[in-house]
């Protein structure tokens, strides 16, 4: 079924208890999202810019990192050697892990390996919103907004596979193409009390997830118009409380609330939570959400997304990015003087205009509510992308020759060498 046109007025409340009449509803499927990093270059991936200065963190030569580590270079070269059959082409050189002290797996032991350092942002400006409400702290916005929180930017935002022009980062692309594809759906719903959706002081915003998967039109963009049925989930649902003024929608209070995150990790987990988000002429909806998340639960996906194929791929150490997320955490639940357990983060969201159907299909939503107690029991976490990894290394049962810190490394005589 496509939209005929942009509802507004709702002619119904829901069911369930507690939910009151909207004047107003306007509805989107969520068709591009992605971590929101200011891009400070003029063009490519790993050029200068304002936001890295000497560009993204610099290719790696791993046989100096794994000499450093205490192994031979004899070792070294025989570990990064593409004819070593330890090393899979698919998943990269399982040993490489073991290069911490007494030969610890750094991935789960991060810190059993001194900080071998992470280029971050040293630029002013990044995208997002003043969390904290403190416009001396945090960055500058693009268009001179005070205040900006975003350290998870600060950490990872010259990491080349974050850095790039709107849509255009690797990860972004990855993720986003898997999602476009069907891998899973966000749908928004939007409601108000007022007469004029543009300028209303009571508006209700609810990000949910759905089953049914986008449609592409002739050029492979996402199709506005289709229908969405919301599909109740325990985790992934966030109901924010909030004001529109000139069309923009910003937060009155934070919340509480999980989306599904375009990640290896892929749950969005924030804590102090808002939106800003922009009802544009075109009936689409763009913006951040922001808050808070658990920086240890992104570290974890990273890991956990193959430690070895991250590293090599991306040009990175583990150890490194862990490092310099926890010294860039920003907030803690318990108070200002608890761990820093959670890093200030923005999600950019472009969504297009679409019908969003209650969970049961028969009807178009007509306000914004929490499904969760309809939601059946969460299955087990969606954390690994590969069953067989186990900390961080893609285990063979059938390989002869498994990595780990008293593992035998043996190269044969005369071997070929390799720089990196």
């Amino acid at each position: 079924m496509t939209r005929i046109g942009r509802a507004c007025v709702v002619v119904a409340a829901l069911a369930l208890p507690g939910v009151a009449t909207a004047a107003w509803m306007k509805s989107y499927v969520v068709e591009w999202n992605e971590p929101a990093m200011y891009y400070g270059a003029n063009s490519g991936v790993i050029d200068p810019g304002t936001d890295c200065p000497k560009g993204t963190n610099p290719e790696i030569n791993w046989v100096q990192v794994l000499m450093d580590a205490g192994y031979t270079r004899e070792e070294a070269e025989w570990l990064r050697n593409p004819a070593n059959p330890t090393r899979s082409p698919v998943h990269g050189q399982n040993q490489l892990a073991f290069r911490g002290k007494n030969r610890a797996n750094v991935y789960v032991n991060p810190t059993s390996t001194a900080d071998p350092g992470l280029v971050g942002v040293s630029g002013a400006l990044a995208e997002g919103i003043d969390l904290d409400g403190n416009p001396n702290t945090g960055f500058t916005g693009p268009a001179g907004e005070a205040g900006i929180d975003n350290n998870f930017y600060k950490t990872v935002g010259c990491w080349k596979t974050y850095r790039g022009p709107h849509r255009l980062s690797s990860g972004a692309l990855q993720f986003n193409d898997s999602m476009r594809n069907g891998a899973w759906t966000t749908v928004i719903v939007v409601t108000g009390q007022g007469q004029d959706p543009m300028n209303d002081e009571q508006v209700t915003v609810g990000f949910y997830v759905s089953n049914d998967k986008m449609v592409k039109d002739g050029n492979g963009n996402i199709a506005r118009d289709y229908t969405f049925s919301i599909k109740p989930h325990g985790k992934y649902e966030a109901i924010f409380p909030a004001r529109a003024k000139s069309g923009v929608i910003t937060s009155t209070k934070p919340v509480t609330g999980a989306l599904r995150e375009p990640a290896y990790w892929p749950d969005l987990e924030l804590e102090r939570a808002q939106i800003k988000l922009t009802m544009k002429a075109d009936g689409s909806l763009t913006g951040y959400v922001g808050g808070y998340r658990p920086w240890e639960d992104v570290y974890r996906g990273w890991v956990n997304a193959r430690g070895p194929v991250i590293e090599a791929l991306t040009w990175v150490q583990l150890p490194g990015v862990y490092y310099a997320l926890r010294r860039n955490a920003d907030y803690s639940p318990s108070g200002s003087k608890g761990k820093k357990t959670h890093i200030s983060y923005a999600l950019r969201v472009d969504a297009l205009p679409a019908f969003v159907m209650t969970p049961d299909a028969t009807e178009q939503v007509a306000a914004v509510q929490s499904y969760k107690s309809l939601a059946p029991p969460e299955r087990a976490s969606m954390a690994k992308v590969f069953s067989q990894v186990v900390d961080g290394l893609f285990i063979d049962p059938k390989a002869q020759q498994q990595a780990g810190p008293n593992a035998v490394i043996l190269p044969p005589a005369n071997i070929a060498t390799v720089g990196k």
